[in-house]
């Protein structure tokens, strides 16, 4: 058990409203205009399925504008034309979000997760189950289950739940609550060991969003639509379609600029918008984790 608890360990070190979706263009015109979401009850959760899928393929056409094909004028890539788009189509992700169903959470379930990270030294696909109340964790390697007491710390699904229960659902709200993190979180490090202070805040907003992105099923469906309108306010932001994590699924490409340090991405799923994971590409190298499966379990060894 050492020695899972240990890898989970590593891993974690390295990883420092409810309109109908055929307004989604009066929906943009009220959000210009500066209206907010009303907020429903919380503790809740998000759960996307595939009956959303169709709502989601509809804002896919709107993102077959945002990258220039093969023989269009170089004008046609230019970043006004990236951000609009950027608006759009993760509005139409807030509104898919916001539709989504909201379940209660026990504190005797699971937080289930299944990933991939690709960090310069492939590790292997990696389960790992956490109780809700804190209190254990559970780890699947070479197909053996393990089950023991949760490793000691500030962060475990009970404590992460309650952060995201606490965010603001609206999204100007949310920007300023991720500025003024003490404690920095980020997926990955994007531009470290220092930023350069115009793009400080950038970095620090869509790094945090992007943590908690990852604790997708746990997020209600208010913030989680919070979460997507907020990426479009950030500065250099834009979208980019047919983007690649790093187990070769395709997505739409969230994508932070930040110059000579490289673009970070977040991909979604084209379908219903889900987190699939994350990227960072610069002159040296990529690194990326990709979410293969996450939901919340009765159980450990059970799966969603």
């Amino acid at each position: 058990m050492v020695n899972e608890i240990e890898l989970l360990r590593k891993m974690r070190d390295e990883v420092p409203a409810q309109p109908d979706l055929s307004g989604v263009e009066r929906r943009l015109a009220e959000i210009r205009a500066g209206s907010r979401v009303r907020r429903p009850r919380r503790a809740y959760r998000m759960r996307m399925g595939l009956a959303l899928a169709g709502a989601g393929a509809l804002a896919v056409a709107a993102v077959g504008v945002i990258q220039a094909r093969d023989g269009e004028a170089p004008h046609a890539r230019t970043l006004a034309v990236k951000t609009r788009n950027a608006a759009t189509v993760l509005e139409s992700a807030a509104l898919v979000a916001g539709r989504s169903k909201a379940v209660e959470i026990r504190p005797d379930q699971w937080f289930y997760l299944k990933e991939t990270q690709h960090l310069g030294g492939d590790l292997p696909t990696f389960e790992h189950w956490s109780k809700m109340d804190g209190t254990k964790d559970a780890v699947r390697v070479k197909g053996r289950l393990r089950v023991g007491k949760a490793e000691k710390g500030p962060t475990h699904a009970g404590r992460t739940q309650e952060e995201i229960e606490s965010l603001p659902a609206d999204p100007g709200a949310l920007l300023r609550h991720f500025r003024d993190l003490k404690q920095e979180r980020a997926p990955l490090s994007i531009c470290q060991p220092h930023c350069p202070p115009e793009i400080a805040d950038s970095v620090k907003v869509f790094g945090a969003i992007g943590w908690y992105m990852k604790f997708g099923p746990m997020i209600p469906p208010d913030t989680a639509a919070a979460m997507y309108r907020a990426l479009a306010m950030i500065p250099n932001v834009a979208v980019e379609e047919n983007v690649t994590d790093g187990d070769g699924r395709s997505g739409i490409g969230v994508v932070l600029d930040t110059g000579e340090s490289g673009k970070a991405y977040y991909i979604l799923d084209p379908g219903d918008y889900h987190y699939l994971g994350m990227k960072i590409v610069n002159s040296d190298q990529t690194v990326s984790m990709s979410v293969l499966g996450s939901g919340i379990v009765d159980e450990p060894g059970q799966v969603p």
